[in-house]
């Protein structure tokens, strides 16, 4: 036993206060450390709780199926919005294609009526041509001046014109018809003393007689052509021939002033039709006009369309 006055011959590591084991405690090996504060802990990962019933991942699967849905959604709807495309392309095909056989049978009529008018208006010509002094006279007997004269004509009545719908027209006398078959169901009206043939369905002039026509001109009544021959003129004479500046009614029997230029006929015409050797030509108003170079009277018009 020591006293408590051997405190201070212990040695150092056993001095109190000293760093030594604190008394109760066991002496521990060197180095050894408590196994719980040497070891790293390594953190469990946490999973976001799922909702009751439902297995783990089901909202990446829902949005999935959203978004396919959607993605449906969208193409039917285009899909929709293409068939209504079409379906009304194909409810507006029959009407444009309806619209485009109208136009086409219309503009066909149109061309069909300008060559009947235009055959009528040469055979109406032709038979003209043919009229004695006085079988002119009676013909010019048969038309009612008075009825069908338009005082204040202001508005051109060249042939191939069409006229103002208010104009009166009168149908042409049964004597006419009679001279001039072609001309059935065609009527008139009279300026000054001038007699238009107008086609009453389209108001358009077909034929134009002058005054200068009654009293009859030899050289006219000379002048013949058939069909075949007036179609060789019409395609001898270029569609860029240069037209005359004429102001004049074109008729037959009009006499071309002086100082308008006149041409021969193509060499192809006159080796073919003769007769035609010692006329002249211009084109004026699309007509290829024929003259008498003797004294310059219009000897027959060929209508170019």
């Amino acid at each position: 036993m020591h006293g408590p006055g051997n405190a201070g011959n212990l040695p150092a590591a056993q001095a109190p206060g000293a760093g030594g084991p604190s008394r109760g405690e066991l002496n521990q090996s060197r180095g050894y450390q408590p196994e719980r504060g040497n070891r790293a802990e390594t953190p469990t990962p946490r999973t976001e709780p799922s909702r009751r019933g439902e297995p783990q991942g089901a909202p990446d699967r829902q949005r999935t199926t959203e978004q396919e849905q959607r993605r449906g959604a969208d193409d039917r709807a285009r899909t929709n919005r293409e068939q209504d495309r079409n379906a009304e392309r194909d409810r507006a095909a029959p009407e444009h294609k309806d619209a485009d056989v109208h136009r086409r049978a219309q503009e066909h009529g149109q061309d069909n009526q300008r060559a009947r008018v235009g055959e009528h208006r040469e055979e109406f010509q032709r038979e003209r041509t043919r009229l004695s002094t006085q079988d002119r006279e009676r013909l010019h007997r048969t038309f009612d001046f008075d009825r069908a004269r338009v005082a204040n004509a202001h508005f051109s009545y060249h042939v191939g014109q069409r006229i103002p719908r208010e104009v009166r027209l009168v149908p042409l006398p049964h004597e006419v018809i009679g001279f001039f078959p072609a001309y059935r169901g065609y009527s008139y009206f009279v300026v000054g003393d001038e007699i238009c043939v107008v086609n009453p369905a389209t108001y358009e002039v077909v034929d134009v007689i002058e005054q200068g026509y009654w009293r009859g001109r030899p050289q006219v009544a000379e002048l013949r052509l058939s069909s075949g021959q007036i179609a060789l003129v019409r395609d001898s004479v270029p569609r860029d021939f240069p037209e005359s500046p004429l102001r004049l009614r074109l008729a037959l029997g009009a006499e071309i002033p002086t100082d308008v230029e006149l041409y021969e006929l193509p060499e192809i015409v006159t080796q073919r039709v003769p007769e035609l050797r010692e006329f002249r030509f211009l084109v004026a108003e699309d007509q290829i006009v024929i003259v008498d170079p003797h004294d310059n009277s219009i000897a027959f018009m060929i209508d170019r369309s």
